[in-house]
């Protein structure tokens, strides 16, 4: 594996070795190098405990088959010495031998029996000797050894007993024939020794498993770290890339899995240095495209702003020179009319009917001019309950209202706006003005006119409903224009310029809403309008106002 450190065509924003060396600190304790780490020496230690523990198994069966074959041959050794005074019936011969074999340490017990199984002799621990009277040791067959037996005494703790015959030569026979028992030996041998050998083992593998964990657990150390050195080195090369040094590159060359991590990090990094450079150039060109197009508009607006200011001074001037003549009209027809009372009546009805009409033509050209004004002198805000505004308008209507028997209703609660008072009085003014125009000439018959509202989300939408004569389909298209009206008979007869609904298209257009008719005729009509929910104005605000 080779591996090399970080490399980067512009120096990093700030050193990386703290933060490392604090980050590997922490990733001891709580890092997945640690828990690699722990696990590693878990299964090491998992390892060497089964080791010691089939080693110390395997030498304790080794141990228990040294000590029944130290006993079998204690027991043959027993069985041959004692042959002479087992044939010669000399007991303070046996004592002696069983004392002498006693002394050594091993041997706890020691007992000499007769060809009939009755014990002549002992020598030991007296709680042994009195176990070995209560036996009887069975016949030996040919080769003359039992059977071992293990057990643990109090006192005595675990030993193993053995019993041997004493065999001897008839005489006159051959050496392969004429072998008969003379008698039994038992012996009762302490495996003390090989406990405490075993105790002394088990210690030993302990501190052997001990120090060979903690002698591998630096070398898992170094292990580990070098195993996760290439992915400290990913997380150095990430933050220098999330710093902004896209020309950080990973010098990872392994052929495994985090090799492959490296090469693709680093083609990561490449593939969004190219993607940022084209980013900047796209912004760049972006810039430079809204420089220019900012610049264009800039020029219309300029040339907006100077034609709007003209259309405003041609309007100041057809509106001078087209009052000029009518006040002068107005005038003289007002002279002559004071000044010669003895005229016809003809000529007189001429004359208040040249007043009359130059009255209208100046009431034209004003509302021709503040139509002009909607859209471009913009009024003061104020916040403004619509309720209220309402009824303050229909209060106009009243005379009107009570003649032709028509009751005004407003329907549920109103908003709150904030917005020109005087221009939306102007539009409830304007369609309640048409509705009991076109309400019908039938004064006996009860007419309604409603207002309503609905908020909804993002808007305000109101409505004026009336029950009069309704608007044919095909004038419902050319109602919000200037100078154009219903072509029915009856449209006809009312007095109107043609002016007011334009009026109120253009008034709601500033609040960014839309104004609709929906009509049958002979079945009265509603008019709608919305107003942008921007100039809704909470009810709880409008008080703290």
């Amino acid at each position: 594996m080779e591996t090399a450190p970080v490399s980067s065509s512009s120096p990093p924003t700030k050193p990386l070795g703290r933060e490392v060396c604090s980050t590997r600190f922490l990733g001891l304790r709580t890092g997945m190098e640690s828990k690699l780490l722990l696990s590693f020496m878990g299964i090491l230690a998992m390892a060497v405990g089964m080791a010691c523990f089939l080693i110390l198994q395997d030498h304790s069966q080794t141990v228990d088959a040294m000590s029944v074959d130290h006993a079998l041959c204690l027991s043959q050794f027993l069985a041959a010495a004692s042959r002479p005074a087992l044939q010669q019936d000399h007991r303070e011969e046996l004592a002696s031998l069983g004392r002498s074999l006693v002394s050594q340490g091993d041997v706890v017990a020691v007992g000499f029996f007769d060809a009939t199984g009755i014990l002549i002799n002992s020598a030991g621990s007296e709680r042994v000797v009195r176990e070995i009277s209560n036996l009887t040791p069975s016949q030996a067959g040919k080769t003359g050894i039992l059977q071992p037996a293990q057990g643990v005494l109090p006192g005595v703790g675990h030993f193993v007993s053995v019993a041997a015959a004493v065999m001897a030569r008839r005489p006159g026979e051959g050496p392969d024939d004429g072998m008969h028992v003379v008698g039994y030996v038992m012996l009762w041998l302490s495996r003390s020794a090989a406990e405490t050998e075993m105790a002394n083992a088990t210690l030993k593998m302990i501190l052997v498993g001990t120090l060979t964990v903690l002698c591998c657990f630096p070398v898992a150390a170094v292990l580990t770290h070098n195993f996760f050195e290439p992915i400290r080195q990913l997380v150095a090369a990430t933050k220098r890339t999330i710093a902004g040094d896209l020309g950080t590159q990973v010098a990872v060359h392994r052929p495994d899995v985090i090799g492959v991590l490296a090469r693709s990090f680093n083609e990561m990094v490449e593939q969004i240095r190219l993607q940022q450079d084209a980013l900047a150039t796209a912004n760049r060109e972006l810039e430079s495209a809204v420089q220019q197009r900012t610049g264009q508009l800039e020029a219309a607006n300029k040339r907006l702003s100077s034609e709007i200011a003209e259309k405003e001074d041609f309007l100041r001037a057809v509106s001078h020179d087209l009052n000029a003549p009518l006040r002068n009209i107005s005038g003289m027809a007002t002279m002559l009319l004071h000044k010669h009372q003895d005229l016809d009546a003809d000529v007189i009805q001429r004359l208040e009917r040249i007043q009359k009409n130059v009255e209208v033509e100046t009431a034209l050209i004003g509302e021709l001019m503040e139509l002009s004004r909607i859209k471009t002198q913009r009024q003061p805000m104020e916040i403004v309950d619509t309720r209220a505004l309402v009824e303050k308008v229909a209060g106009l209507f009243e005379a009107d209202l009570r003649y032709r028997n028509i009751r005004f209703c407003i329907d549920g609660p109103m908003p709150t706006l904030k917005c020109e008072p005087t221009r939306l009085g102007q539009v409830f003014q304007n369609l309640i003005d048409n509705a009991i125009k076109y309400m019908g000439d039938r004064p006996d018959v009860m007419h309604e006119i409603r207002v309503g509202c609905a908020v909804r989300a993002g808007e305000a939408e109101f409505s004026v409903r009336d029950t009069g004569v309704g608007i044919a389909a095909e004038d419902i298209p050319k109602l919000f224009h200037a100078f154009r009206r219903g072509g029915s008979a009856r449209a006809a007869k009312v007095a109107g310029k043609g002016i007011g609904l334009a009026s109120v298209k253009s008034i709601v257009e500033t609040y960014s809403g839309t104004i609709w008719v929906e009509s049958l005729l002979g079945s009265g009509a509603t008019f709608r309008f919305t107003i942008n929910g921007q100039y809704v104005v909470d009810p709880a605000a409008a008080r703290a106002a």
